[in-house]
């Protein structure tokens, strides 16, 4: 088994990971469900689902477009808190105001691109 392919399968619910669609959308993705073939995640901004095979890559149900997990590197405490946060705060809004970003929450979707970039997955 390969770096790769050990850490895609180390994938469990709640890890926080990163994918980028074939056009270079980047999503920040909250894994809900984690199953021995497949990886259920949620974009955390925008709230769609997308599920991936264990080898990260998408599955085309419903999708336009193909995404690849491209990291599952580790956030400190205080990043992964405010991600889980932030997810369940775009969930759950019943008004507009709701949805205003806290201080730390705008830095981190400022920062958590290039963290995730800087620590990609091994090549196969």
């Amino acid at each position: 088994m390969t770096r790769r392919s050990r850490a895609l399968a180390e994938i469990q619910t709640d890890d926080v990971i990163y994918g980028v669609t074939k056009s270079g959308q980047q999503k920040l993705l909250l894994v809900y469900a984690a199953e021995s073939a497949r990886i259920r995640t949620r974009h955390v901004t925008t709230g769609e689902n997308i599920d991936f095979d264990r080898h990260g890559k998408s599955l085309p149900e419903g999708r336009k477009e193909a995404c690849r997990i491209t990291s599952t590197a580790s956030l400190t405490p205080d990043d992964y808190s405010t991600i889980v946060a932030l997810d369940h705060k775009l969930r759950t809004a019943k008004a507009l105001a709701d949805l205003r970003l806290s201080k730390a929450e705008i830095a981190l979707l400022l920062t958590v691109h290039d963290f995730f970039e800087a620590h990609p997955l091994p090549k196969e």
